[in-house]
Parts: structure tokens; C-alpha cells; sequence
């Protein structure tokens, strides 16, 4: 079974100012999520998440290299999924689906779209900024071009019988790409995150024998591999501590809140209902956990190859004590 950056010059002459009392406490630059360097940007001067400014302008190079290998991406893109996808029988209207009951995965998918409207506006933004374009006005146009890309690929699936238009994943993806824009808006947001764990179900590594006379669930691909997979709403409890208790903390460690299911009736198959796919199998049911959480932006080392590494575990959701919350408790030493 299975959810940031300031510095000041040093060759200024030192000069006697005096004490003014704090407005408030700076955010802390591993925590706020949408861009991500590594410690030694709170003594090194450059871009930072937290001084809200841009570069010395556009990088009209780095721009036009953005634009061109977007530009290529789309087309070879979808001339792929023309060719491996879109191959079913296509009407001429929009086919309009309303699967808000989450009879087949029981909206674990929507899980999915959330995470990948994440992870596309996030990487976007973090092109534009790498372009020179200031930390909001990137989110922006990250979270934008993202929208726009998966609203392109709904309405080619709208098209098609065996597809549609379904009206939760595109929500769920909007909800997804809006994540970054939020944090770059405010900053208070930055606390909350989300990550995904995995490990396969038998549903999938049994999905060979499954498969065979008599038919069982099974699923044949990791992506549909839904009851494998936990999606995580996670808290950086330090960010929202004050005096001794945020000192007492590790600032590594937090909370989250997890959501998977078992029984699930395998690909595109109704798992729930009376027309569920295998009426002699229960009906699959949802799991809410809670579990710790580790921040891999606090492992030790700097650099940026380093930092972007770090940056990229923190997606996922580590290994870590849990218990589960519904539909029974359960403990777990280690949840993966």
C-alpha cells in the first residue's frame, strides 16, 4: 500500500543604524517550496526566494532556448500520443464526464492530476525565473502555461468515446498548477506541501497470474497502479511553532496527512457500486493516515547540483512511523 532564498552586500562600509523592532520573522529558505537552494544562500548574495525580485532583466538567450525547447516538446509530444493514444473512435462533440463518485479508483486518480499539475507549474515557474523573470510574475506565467497544457490535453481526450472530458481530473489539475502561485503569493502557504509515496500492490506484481483463467483484479501498468500509491498533504510543524517550542523542533521533521485505498478492482474497473467489476469481491475501500514527514531539503551538503537533487526527493514521502486513521486504526513502524 500506499505529498526559497536573500543576501546583503559585505563591501559596504559598516554604519550606525539604529534598532528598529522586527516586523516579523523571516521565512526559512529551505521551507517555502517553490524554489529551492541550498543553505549557503542566506550569506551568498543572488536570486532568492524570499527577496521577491527579479534578475538584472530578461535573459533574452536563456528565453529564446525556453521557448524553442517548449515549442519542440509540444510537437513531439503529442505527434506520440497521436499516433499511441488518440486512436479510438472520435465523435463530434464533446463527450462530458462527471465521475465524481470515484467508483473506479475511488479519486486516487485525481490524486494523480493534482501532483502532476503540481509538478508541471512548479517546473515551469522555476524555467521562467531561470530566464530572469521575477519570482511572482514566473509563478504566474507557470502556473498559466501549465493550465493551458493540460486543458489542451483534455479537450483532445473531450473528443473521443473511450475518453472525454472529465470535469474532476481537470479540476484536480487546476487545483494542482494553482499550488505554486499560492506560495509565491502567500508566503504563510509554504508551510503545507505534498508529496506521493509507492510501492507496489499485488494487483500489479501479481498481475500475471491474475490475469490468467479465472480473471482477478490486476492491474498491467504501474501508472494505473492506484492502490500502490498514497498522495500526502504534509505540514512543516516548525514553520508554524514560535519561541522554545520551534528551538525544540527539528526542522527536519514534520507531519502529514496520507490518502490511499485497498481492494480496488484494478484497471478501469469499477470498484465500488452495484456495478462494481467482480460483484463476488467487497466493495474497495478508502484509507486516511497520518504519518511523520521528512524534509530531504535539510540533508546535509550545498551546491546548486546538490540542492536541486534535494529538491526533487522532497516529492516524495519517505518511509516513516504512521498509523492508520480509517477505516480501523492500525500502526505502522514503518509506512511505505
Amino acid at each position: 500500500m500506499l505529498a526559497a532564498w536573500s543576501a546583503t552586500s559585505a563591501d559596504a562600509p559598516a554604519k550606525t543604524i539604529p534598532e528598529a523592532t522586527p516586523v516579523a520573522e523571516p521565512l526559512d529558505p529551505v521551507e517555502t517550496g517553490v524554489e529551492t537552494v541550498s543553505r549557503e544562500a542566506e550569506t551568498t548574495p543572488g536570486p532568492t526566494e524570499l527577496d521577491l525580485t527579479r534578475r538584472d532583466g530578461l535573459d533574452m538567450s536563456r528565453l529564446a532556448l525556453l521557448a524553442g525547447g517548449g515549442a519542440a516538446a509540444h510537437y513531439v509530444g503529442f505527434k506520440y500520443f497521436d499516433r499511441a493514444w488518440y486512436q479510438g473512435q472520435k465523435g463530434s462533440s464533446i463527450r462530458w464526464i462527471h465521475d465524481w463518485s470515484g467508483d473506479t479508483y475511488l479519486n486516487l486518480d485525481k490524486g494523480g492530476h493534482f501532483m502532476g499539475g503540481l509538478f508541471l507549474s512548479r517546473g515551469l515557474s522555476g524555467a521562467y525565473r531561470w530566464a530572469g523573470v521575477g519570482n511572482r510574475p514566473a509563478a504566474i506565467l507557470g502556473t498559466l502555461t501549465s493550465w493551458g497544457a493540460l486543458l489542451e490535453i483534455e479537450m483532445r481526450d473531450a473528443y473521443f468515446r473511450e475518453w472525454g472530458f472529465s470535469v474532476p481530473d481537470f479540476t484536480a489539475n487546476t487545483l494542482g498548477v494553482a499550488v505554486p502561485l499560492l506560495h509565491a503569493l502567500v508566503p504563510a502557504s509554504r508551510a503545507v506541501g505534498f508529496k506521493i509515496s509507492y510501492w507496489p500492490s499485488k494487483l500489479y506484481t501479481e498481475r500475471r497470474r491474475r490475469s490468467r483463467d479465472p480473471v482477478q483484479p490486476h492491474t498491467d501498468y504501474t501508472i494505473d497502479d492506484y492502490e500502490g500509491m498514497t498522495f500526502w498533504m504534509t505540514l512543516a510543524v516548525d514553520h508554524v511553532l514560535w519561541g522554545r517550542a520551534k528551538e525544540a523542533w527539528p526542522d527536519y521533521l514534520g507531519l502529514a496527512l496520507g490518502y490511499g485505498a485497498t481492494g480496488l478492482h484494478g484497471s478501469n474497473a469499477k470498484s465500488k457500486g452495484r456495478f462494481r467489476e467482480y460483484k463476488d469481491l467487497p466493495d474497495a475501500r478508502p484509507e486516511i493516515f497520518v504519518a511523520l514527514d521528512y524534509d530531504a531539503r535539510r540533508l546535509p551538503g550545498h551546491g546548486d547540483v546538490w540542492s536541486s537533487f534535494k529538491t526533487q526527493l522532497n516529492w516524495i514521502h519517505f518511509p516513516a512511523p504512521a498509523v492508520r486513521v480509517y477505516p480501523d486504526v492500525r500502526f505502522y513502524l514503518l509506512f511505505i
